[in-house]
């Protein structure tokens, strides 16, 4: 059972010295705290649960009790309720009730971040906290989802724009901030009579060329290189290369004891709606000498010398990736990506189907086309394009 009482968190007071009146809920031994619109001066301003020494204390009073009133009733109404944590009761407190709207962008976006796994899609939910913040610091903080319009997207638009930001990091949070919209929608805590991005001008993200050719390939393959941290560097760039554009951080997570082929589903895809598209083929022959020389036998795991995690090995090839372009001649934007791109473009070039290509690197493949009905790709397809792939730098 749930316990409900008014109180404030002197460690939470505001910038302008303010508190927060908040209620409390007690759950499962546990506490958590639901904000309030009642604000007090000060800590002397409150006792024993009320609001004190104010000439409007009275009528805040009243108010703190009809909402302690309300989540009271709500909770009461909550099925299994004895099964939840006490951060899931007081999600659930806080959700509308079946037409129920004016809640902040602000909460909603909370809510959004909370279904994506911090830990597991580290990037991503720090992409979606940017943005969400971003829009935050335009609108304000406590902006309702429902006053979000088609004319203060364009003003924040315009506002990224006059900060300076990119085409591309624009289309990014723009993006984002949409997906947000979008769920508070599909949810039903708002509704719009206009699409609030009827009007809006979302400038392209910039398509980058960072794929090499074969030759540029193999100079970086075949270039003599003098100090440990650039040998490190090309043996990453190969090995993402001849395995089929595997990302470094599932390359990192993988287990290579005791097996002649990969399986695995992408980090950055994993739990998503896309589902689990798991890739699987065998290692090729070209990538077995620098798993050999890195995996470490009691783990499985590759460590690359003194760098031993991802941020080290990111570290490493941001300050050695440009040398690599040298040794290749690359004139252009280079990048450890540079390794996926090319590689589904030569096997694009050399005319294996993306259905396979997709598939090699974990992409999803879209449902919507209608082969996909008739056909599966398989380690088969998978292995053949890579050898094919792999051939062309012979």
């Amino acid at each position: 059972m749930a316990y409900f009482f008014i109180t404030i968190v002197p460690n939470l007071r505001l910038k302008n010295g303010n508190h927060t009146v908040r209620i409390a809920v007690t759950h499962s031994g546990q506490t958590r705290y639901i904000p309030t619109d009642v604000t007090i001066s000060s800590e002397k301003e409150f006792k024993n649960g009320k609001v004190v020494k104010r000439p409007d204390k009275d009528a805040l009073n009243v108010r703190l009790r009809s909402i302690l009133n309300r989540y009271e009733e709500k909770a009461e109404h909550i099925q299994y309720a004895e099964t939840l944590t006490c951060s899931q009761l007081v999600r659930l407190l806080k959700a509308p009730t079946m037409g129920e709207k004016r809640r902040t962008f602000s909460d909603i976006a909370d809510e959004y971040l909370s279904t994506i796994d911090k830990d597991d899609r580290e990037k991503t939910y720090r992409l979606y906290r940017l943005a969400a913040n971003r829009y935050t610091d335009f609108a304000g903080k406590d902006t309702l989802m429902e006053h979000v319009n088609p004319l203060r997207i364009n003003g924040y638009i315009m506002n990224l724009h006059k900060s300076g930001l990119s085409p591309t990091s624009i289309n990014i949070y723009v993006t984002l901030l949409k997906v947000i919209i979008n769920y508070a929608v599909k949810m039903k805590y708002v509704s719009f009579e206009v699409d609030p991005f009827v009007t809006a001008k979302i400038p392209s993200a910039k398509k980058r060329d960072t794929y090499i050719t074969v030759e540029q390939l193999k100079r970086i393959r075949d270039a003599e290189i003098g100090t440990h941290s650039l040998s490190v560097v090309r043996d990453i760039f190969m090995l993402t290369y001849y395995l089929a554009g595997m990302n470094l951080v599932d390359m990192l997570e993988y287990d290579f004891r005791n097996t002649d082929e990969i399986y695995y589903v992408r980090k950055k895809t994993r739990h998503t709606k896309e589902g689990d598209n798991a890739v699987n083929f065998t290692i090729p022959d070209e990538a077995k000498p620098i798993i050999a020389r890195y995996m470490d036998k009691r783990t499985g795991k590759l460590v690359f010398g003194r760098y031993k995690n991802y941020t080290s090995c990111y570290n490493v090839l941001a300050r050695k990736i440009k040398s690599l372009a040298e040794a290749g001649g690359i004139k252009h934007r280079f990048t450890l990506y540079s390794a996926r791109k090319s590689f589904v473009q030569h096997g694009f070039d050399l005319g294996i189907p993306l259905s396979t290509l997709e598939y090699c690197i974990g992409q999803s493949m879209k449902d919507s086309r209608p082969i996909f009905n008739y056909v599966s790709i398989m380690k088969r397809h998978a292995d053949k394009a890579i050898r094919e792939i792999l051939d062309n730098l012979l």
